[in-house]
């Protein structure tokens, strides 16, 4: 399903770049994202699900099901409170952050990212609480359906740039974007509801529960790497904007070609991997861990060494 996901997005660019090729527009719709992901990869992005995932299993492991529900049940509506309040600031401020980000856009450029930036802020916060769901999928050892979101999320985009983007322009893009976060949270639903570890929602921020504490202590070394590489791509959107038009979606392409062999084999492999080494150091099963990541590591660049390989070959 990786490579299924992988595949569909590099269809999902053939078909953005036929459609508006390396326009104003999609400099526009590029310089849309950059906030909104800055938001939800901080906040709710890897760095919550390598915090969550293993203090959520430490509770499976002791089969401990009520501290683990009221555990996922405060990190998704703490999600969901910072990211709402934070979209909507920055919703609000729209205008504001657009001309002092994108100061070299022209006003007629301007415009239309900050109407796609709001647009992509409430995809944002669709995308930290489905984060959530796919860290208790994977912690419960289930990966199909989290796995198929992307693929949800990928289709949905793809549908929108080649059925509304002849009439909405970049407007059909994005909301093939907020359709396809929505697409993203609904398809691991079921396994959620219906699945032999059901969901036991409590409405309950726990703010004084240990293991939530835990979670945040874990998150602030990763957040503050986060941050750093989501402030570079943020540097880079910034330089690229003040070029010819076109130069930031050009980035974007390349960007997206090179991330292709990390999507199809270190991000499926580490997907599966890391619950499992959460297991295992749970257990203090230290030697068994070495082994099991050893073993990975080596597969890992036994396949990724020849790809950048080709890579830089068939550019």
């Amino acid at each position: 399903l990786f490579v299924a996901s992988r595949a569909l997005g590099l269809l999902r660019e053939i078909v953005i770049a036929r459609q508006f090729g390396t326009s104003a527009d999609m400099d526009a719709y590029l310089a849309a994202f950059r906030l909104p992901d800055f938001l939800f990869y901080v906040v709710a992005g890897g760095a919550l699900g390598s915090a969550f995932i293993p203090t959520y299993t430490g509770y499976l492991t002791r089969a401990n099901r009520p501290g683990a529900w009221q555990l996922a049940s405060a990190v998704m509506n703490w999600v969901l409170l910072i990211l709402s309040l934070l979209g909507g600031l920055a919703a609000l401020f729209a205008p504001w952050l657009v001309q002092q980000l994108y100061a070299d856009f022209s006003p007629a450029r301007q415009a239309p990212t900050v109407k796609l930036m709001r647009w992509v802020l409430s995809s944002t916060v669709i995308f930290g609480l489905s984060g959530v769901v796919m860290g208790i999928l994977n912690a419960q050892q289930h990966f199909l359906l989290p796995a198929l979101a992307p693929v949800i999320y990928n289709l949905a985009i793809i549908m929108g740039a080649w059925l509304l983007g002849p009439v909405w322009g970049v407007r059909g893009l994005t909301a093939g974007v907020v359709l396809g976060a929505a697409g993203h949270l609904l398809v691991q639903l079921p396994a959620l509801i219906r699945g032999q570890q059901r969901i036991q929602y409590r409405p309950v921020l726990a703010a004084r529960n240990p293991s939530l504490h835990e979670v945040g202590r874990l998150m602030a070394p990763r957040v503050l790497g986060l941050a750093a590489v989501q402030l570079n791509f943020l540097v880079n959107t910034i330089l690229a904007a003040g070029l010819v038009a076109g130069s930031l979606t050009a980035l974007n392409y390349g960007w997206i070609i090179m991330l292709l062999p990390q999507g199809i084999i270190a991000q499926s492999v580490a997907t599966a991997l890391f619950p499992t080494l959460a297991a295992l150091a749970t257990t203090e099963a230290w030697p068994e861990m070495r082994r099991v990541f050893g073993t990975t590591l080596r597969s890992m660049l036994f396949l990724t060494l020849p790809a950048a390989a080709g890579l830089v070959i068939l550019a």
